[in-house]
């Protein structure tokens, strides 16, 4: 059985020295310190943890990896400064290592905050105080524990009552050295205001290894409504861990896309907890694994209040002896009546060395409800196969038509189309087409 073991660089020293730095508030130091507890207390996740038991936990251990350092070289590489103006973000920020090295936005509606996070602390401490650890915190798990005491930067976002943020925002993070990497993006969006925002991790190759984990906080207050895409496309030797929460207040929207395609192994959280009548969280996902990698996706959908609605898709292939799972869970607080709840994933096997597990789970405690779940794993249908290459598709074409068509379904309700081009371009580049690679 894969265990995972600690890390001695994990300690109150570190917890000291990122406080210092900064001259952090004593209501941060307090709550670092009380994440680093909870760390020391929580055993690593092993195959006998329910939602990890198909994980290959040996690529998420942290052992003998240092806390990443400032960057090597400041600078933007040209795989940066391409995917900043292909992408549809207006305001931009960029995260290398624990620095921030480029942030531009001219935004034109009156009160929005968009900064990293450690300018929010020093310049919005009330508003940052109020929110930070409200939705991701130490006591849900190992790594959220991890990135509650040892984070040093990350984005920050608010959006004022009734404000609607024309263009959409975006954070690149990336990387030029190897460790244990943290970043942190805090997004609010207030009452009945709007926001779309783009949350990227990409990098060019280098030769350390390292692990970035990332916590994803989103509150959306009563009618505020926010569409959401987390696009994960690191080089091969990165293990990436992020988890995305988000809590919806009173006929709030949530439209969230998590796409993995990079990295030597990643694990997705996507969770959403609807806490006032009428909320709506719709989360799609989309992945797709070769050379060996290994994605792994967790959802939740939890419904504490009546008259929600939400909807879980997630579609994913696999080749090159990879492997993925799915792990998704509806669950239904007694008084959550009136739910409707949908959870599906679907995926496709390439070649016969790949491997897909898919665990689609409901726990329900109220009795007016609606809530479904299903699930498919299996290869490319033969006969659809046939008829392409009876039209006179070669057997590689064939299979880039079936493979991206199997996945527009979830490229298609991408809301930023540049970003929905890039993804497909990805595919395109892992399923071998000529030319793409060379444009990434």
């Amino acid at each position: 059985m894969a265990t995972l073991t600690d890390n001695v660089n994990v300690n109150e020293a570190a917890i000291a020295a990122i406080s210092d730095r900064y001259d952090e508030p004593a209501w941060l130091r307090a709550e670092r310190e009380a994440a680093l507890r909870s760390y020391a207390a929580m055993p690593f996740p092993t195959e006998k943890t329910e939602e990890w038991r198909y994980t290959q936990l040996k690529r998420f251990d942290i052992a003998g990896l240092e806390l990443a350092k400032a960057p090597k070289d400041e600078s933007i590489s040209e795989r940066i400064r391409m995917r900043i103006a292909d992408s549809d973000a207006e305001g931009v920020m960029v995260h290398k290592g624990n620095q921030v090295v480029l942030k531009q936005a001219q935004i034109k509606e009156q009160g929005v905050v968009f900064t990293d996070l450690r300018t929010a602390v020093r310049e919005h401490e009330e508003l940052v105080r109020e929110h930070l650890y409200s939705v991701v915190n130490a006591t849900q798990t190992k790594y959220t524990a991890l990135n509650s005491a040892l984070w040093e930067n990350g984005t920050f976002v608010y959006v004022p009552k009734d404000v609607e943020v024309e263009l959409p925002l975006g954070a690149f993070t990336t990387a030029d050295s190897g460790g244990i990497g943290l970043g942190r993006t805090l997004i609010v969006v207030d009452v009945n205001a709007r926001l779309t925002f783009l949350d990227e991790y990409t990098s060019e190759p280098f030769d350390e290894r390292l692990f970035f984990d990332a916590a994803t906080e989103i509150v959306l207050k009563d009618g505020a409504k926010l569409r959401y895409v987390s696009l994960q496309n690191w080089s091969r030797n990165v293990a990436h861990m992020n988890k995305l929460r988000a809590h919806l207040g009173r006929d709030a929207r949530l439209e969230s896309v998590t796409v993995s395609l990079g990295g030597d192994a990643a694990r997705a959280e996507v969770e959403s907890r609807l806490e006032g009548p009428g909320s709506e969280s719709e989360m799609l996902g989309l992945y797709f694994a070769d050379e060996g990698q290994h994605f792994n996706q967790f959802t939740l959908q939890h419904h504490a209040t009546e008259r929600g609605f939400s909807d879980v898709l997630f579609k994913g292939a696999v080749r090159d002896a990879s492997s993925a799972t799915y792990s998704g869970m509806i669950v239904v607080d007694p008084g959550a009546q009136k739910t409707d709840a949908y959870q599906t994933n679907r995926n496709l096997l390439l070649d016969q060395e790949s491997e897909v597990v898919s665990i689609p789970q409901l726990e329900i405690a109220a009795n007016d409800v609606k809530c479904s779940h299903g699930s498919t794993t299996g290869p490319v249908p033969e006969d659809q196969r046939f008829y392409l290459m009876s039209r006179g598709l070669k057997p590689e074409v064939a299979e880039h038509v079936l493979v991206t068509g199997f996945l527009h379904e979830v490229m298609s309700r991408v809301t930023l189309p540049k970003v929905a081009e890039y993804v497909e371009r990805v595919v395109q580049a892992k399923l071998g087409v000529p030319g793409v690679k060379e444009k990434l």
